[in-house]
């Protein structure tokens, strides 16, 4: 079965390798982690959840950011060695 090719620039990809990273990840903390501005985090975030790669639940005050399925699948075509950790 051939993967479909995503059209996942390099912000996009470093931001899904952190949620990876975490299981989750706050958006203020991704911000301040990545030292990616707010608007700048916010496009690629609508952009990944746009392209069904992220979910975002809020909690109260917070935004949560998820692996959706998909973003899963995707993270462990590009990077294998990464979900086997």
């Amino acid at each position: 079965m051939k993967a479909k090719a995503i059209d996942l620039p390099e912000d996009y990809a470093i931001v899904m390798q952190q949620i990876k990273e975490n299981g989750e990840e706050d958006f203020t903390n991704l911000a301040e982690t990545l030292q990616f501005d707010r608007p700048r985090l916010v496009h690629i975030v609508q952009g990944l959840q746009h392209k069904g790669l992220i979910s975002i639940t809020r909690a109260s005050s917070e935004i949560w950011l998820r692996l959706s399925g998909k973003g899963q699948r995707l993270m462990a075509f590009m990077w294998p060695e990464a979900m086997a950790a």
